[in-house]
C-alpha cells in the first residue's frame, strides 16, 4: 500500500493578492468583447435552414 501525502493550504499559504476594482471596464476590454460578438454573429450569416 502506498503513503499519499496531502496538503492543505491555508491563507498564510499565499501571498496577498489585491486587485484594483473598476467601476467600468476598459476601452480595450470593450472593443475585444465587441470583435469577438461581431465574430460569433457571422457564424450565423448565410446560415441556410435546411
Amino acid at each position: 500500500m502506498t503513503d499519499r501525502i496531502t496538503h492543505v493550504c491555508t491563507c498564510e499559504d499565499l501571498p496577498a493578492i489585491r486587485v484594483a476594482a473598476t467601476a467600468e471596464p476598459s476601452t480595450e476590454l470593450l472593443d475585444r468583447a465587441h470583435a469577438g460578438w461581431e465574430r460569433f454573429v457571422r457564424t450565423f450569416e448565410g446560415a441556410s435552414d435546411d
